[in-house]
């Protein structure tokens, strides 16, 4: 097995130790409440760098609670899939305030450590428009981005439906 694949499950495997699943989960079904202020977000990370054997970047599944705090800045806890493994981490992102606003654009940015063995220090710009979140990461073994979009409560699509 290469050193890198090696690295990403064992990296796969540290997140998902460091995190209960339940601790995910838990948050993810309090922000599909109506009166939280939590949101929930869901698709996809795909590595820049790290190839399959077949040519393809490394991907999958990618899942998010965004909540707002006080200084403006958002908890993220995320849970991510690669392959069998899963994995839970969540940072804060705070916002750049001197990037480019227009309408409803935020940007952020934040970090997430790890050992060097993992990459180390991860760092996220991230960018949300609506209900589109996207993000770039880089450290010292990878870089990539993610591609998420808000998952709307059943009373959210009603109202989207009866605006038609």
């Amino acid at each position: 097995m290469s050193r890198i694949v090696l690295r990403c499950v064992l990296a796969f495997l540290c997140f998902g130790f460091s995190t209960a699943c339940s601790t995910f989960d838990r948050h993810w079904q309090e922000a599909g409440q109506p009166k939280g202020r939590a949101t929930r977000w869901d698709g996809q990370w795909k590595s820049g760098k790290k190839l399959y054997a077949n040519g393809a970047y490394h991907h999958g599944r990618l899942r998010c609670v965004l909540v707002p705090q006080p200084n403006q800045g958002l908890k993220a806890y995320f849970h991510a899939n690669w392959l069998i493994f899963s994995g839970n981490y969540d940072m804060t992102l705070q916002p750049v305030l001197a990037g480019p606003r227009r309408g409803n654009v935020r940007h952020y940015q934040g970090t997430h450590d790890l050992p060097a063995a993992f990459g180390g220090t991860y760092h996220y710009q991230a960018m949300i428009a609506g209900d589109h979140l996207t993000a770039t990461y880089t450290c010292s073994i990878d870089q990539g981005i993610f591609d998420l979009r808000r998952v709307l409560l059943p009373k959210e699509n009603a109202d989207l439906h009866a605006q038609h």
